[in-house]
């Protein structure tokens, strides 16, 4: 029985998403499910996903949905999964040949552990191979995400492989004419209950596109407006470093008032409320205005 789902959202990547599937199909362990998950695409992607699908190298699953946004996309995925463990794959990365193979092996040994939310690793650059940010922390076996990025001081992308109770307990908020709400909405919530297996191995390849979510972040950000609120929001509320907590408090009274959305009565520090008005009186930080 598979016990791993490596879920791909796609919205017309039809011209890249052969690489996601190059790598998967000469997998080492063909022990996994790829589950596709297409939102809304105009493109060549479904007859692409039917040839490979006759090609039986690999179990596919493919569902197409209207446009809704990644993390809608995200959400069908995890209520449509039936094995015990969830990869996230974006569709323009690949996986090394040796991935799933090691990954079904580590998901062995947090399987009975009910404090081990998944697996946690680094992501590495597709062209130069380079690790993104830098390598997981020596010398640690188990963090959570926060963790790992403000405790432990790390950068960059990761890769996150979750057991599936765990995300169908935690799914996306949908919010009324908005397609995008950052990861770390569900991320917090569930790094504030459990830790992540690190694994250092190289694993998981990143390519940079000109139309993806990295280099269109401040368009994001004004177009999904409410899903932005809660993203700051949930950092005010679970980061664990106090200055975090602080200015991420600040930035969701900023953005909360820009955009004439209520503010969580928790967050609403009278102190806080005032160097907010500070800061945004003299437009400062600069990035929400510009």
């Amino acid at each position: 029985m598979k016990q791993l789902t490596i879920f791909t959202p796609t919205y017309n990547r039809g011209y890249i998403l052969g690489q996601a599937y190059e790598s998967l199909k000469n997998q080492s362990d063909k022990n996994f499910i790829w589950l596709i998950v297409d939102d809304g695409s105009t493109d060549n992607t479904e007859e692409l996903v039917q040839k490979w699908k006759e090609d039986k190298i690999i179990k596919i699953e493919y569902i197409k949905q209207e446009n809704q946004g990644k993390h809608i996309a995200h959400n069908t995925a995890v209520l449509n999964c039936k094995t015990e463990y969830l990869l996230i794959l974006d569709s323009d990365d690949f996986l090394n040949k040796e991935a799933v193979k090691i990954l079904n092996k580590e998901a062995k040994r947090i399987s009975d552990l009910q404090n081990i939310s998944g697996i946690i690793g680094n992501k590495f650059d597709s062209k130069s191979k380079n690790v993104i940010g830098n390598i997981m922390p020596q010398n640690v076996k188990f963090a959570s995400g926060l963790e790992l990025y403000q405790k432990y001081g790390h950068k960059g992308d990761t890769l996150r492989m979750y057991k599936t109770q765990i995300l169908k307990d935690n799914l996306f908020p949908e919010i009324k004419g908005e397609k995008f709400i950052y990861e770390n909405v569900i991320f917090d919530v569930i790094d504030s209950k459990y830790k992540m297996l690190i694994n250092r191995d190289e694993l998981y390849y990143v390519t940079y596109l000109e139309d993806g979510y990295t280099n269109n972040s401040l368009k994001l950000k004004k177009n999904n407006f409410k899903g932005y609120a809660l993203s700051l929001e949930s950092s005010s509320i679970y980061s664990i470093n106090i200055i975090e907590k602080i200015k991420y408090n600040i930035l969701y009274i900023i953005w909360c008032r820009r955009y004439n959305i209520k503010i969580n009565s928790k967050l609403k520090n009278i102190f806080l409320y005032c160097v907010a008005l500070v800061f945004e009186k003299i437009k400062y930080p600069k990035f929400f205005f510009e």
